[in-house]
């Protein structure tokens, strides 16, 4: 069903709380890759411990995407066979600040068996300086058995390790290991884009109303009194498209991917809009 937004209203609810909630699966990254980009944002992975890898990796059926099993992930070396843990980080390649919301570890011996004993400790950074840590050595997933989730443990950023996490803002996040849990593979990495970092206030005249919105295929904007230049910014900024239009006309944005954007017009009215 079609709904018609008035502006003024939507802003009210939303310039303050803006959302672009993403789930990273993997199932698109390029095998054996050291970076990834979900939802316009690209990371960079990495190995902190002397001569392992971490990259982008697949397997049949050896991934878990929050509901069911996949095959891509990012692990570390599976050659890997020392007894000192694992370390690697997931940052933004451009330095922007996100925050974490939930994540999936498998945490497991290089043969894939469960850890005799272990310490996982997640650190949250920005700029280079701790903003948190969680700590954890009980309640993994049985990596023998694959329960629960394939052998993944669920990380809720919001609860793991008795505080809520999940919405400070960061631009690293480390992962180690001790012991005999050499090897970690991480899956659905649900993350969102910083709170403080949005560029565009939701702001326009009375008059302005537009839909459907959400939208799969086009916008439609009522209420302009000349032919209005425009340009559409994704979440973070970067400019996905621009032209011209007239009162009533329908913008075309169904090339967009999916994810939370501002329809910015010349004369400085601004619409958020989400394409599904």
């Amino acid at each position: 069903m079609k709904q018609i937004y008035i502006l003024t209203i939507l802003s009210l609810f939303t310039c303050a709380n803006v959302s672009a909630q993403s789930t990273e699966d993997f199932e698109t990254e390029t095998v054996n890759a050291t970076s990834f980009t979900d939802n316009g944002q690209s990371f960079t992975i990495g190995s902190i411990a002397p001569g392992d890898t971490c990259e982008i990796a697949t397997f049949s059926g050896a991934g878990w995407n929050g509901t069911k099993a996949d095959e891509k992930y990012i692990d570390n070396s599976i050659s890997d066979s020392d007894y000192d843990g694992a370390s690697y980080f997931i940052s933004t390649t451009d330095g922007k600040n996100f925050v974490v919301k939930s994540l999936y570890l498998f945490v497991s011996t290089t043969d894939i068996h469960n850890p005799t004993s272990t310490t996982l400790t997640i650190e949250g950074k920005k700029k280079g300086a701790s903003v948190f840590t969680i700590t954890k050595d009980t309640g993994f997933s049985n990596v023998e058995t694959l329960t629960p989730n394939n052998g993944y443990t669920f990380i809720d950023f919001s609860s793991e390790g008795g505080t809520d996490n999940s919405n400070k803002d960061i631009d690293e996040l480390i992962f180690t290991t001790t012991n005999s849990a050499d090897y970690l593979a991480l899956d659905a990495f649900t993350w969102d884009v910083s709170k403080t970092s949005s560029t565009y206030d939701v702001k326009a005249s009375g008059t302005l109303k537009f839909f459907p919105n959400p939208t799969k295929e086009f916008i439609q904007v009522s209420g302009l009194t000349a032919i209005e230049n425009y340009k559409i910014y994704n979440i973070l900024g970067t400019e996905m498209d621009n032209g011209m239009v007239s009162d009533n006309e329908k913008i075309e944005v169904k090339n967009l991917p999916n994810g939370v954007y501002f329809l910015k017009f010349e004369n400085g009215n601004t619409l958020r809009f989400i394409k599904e």
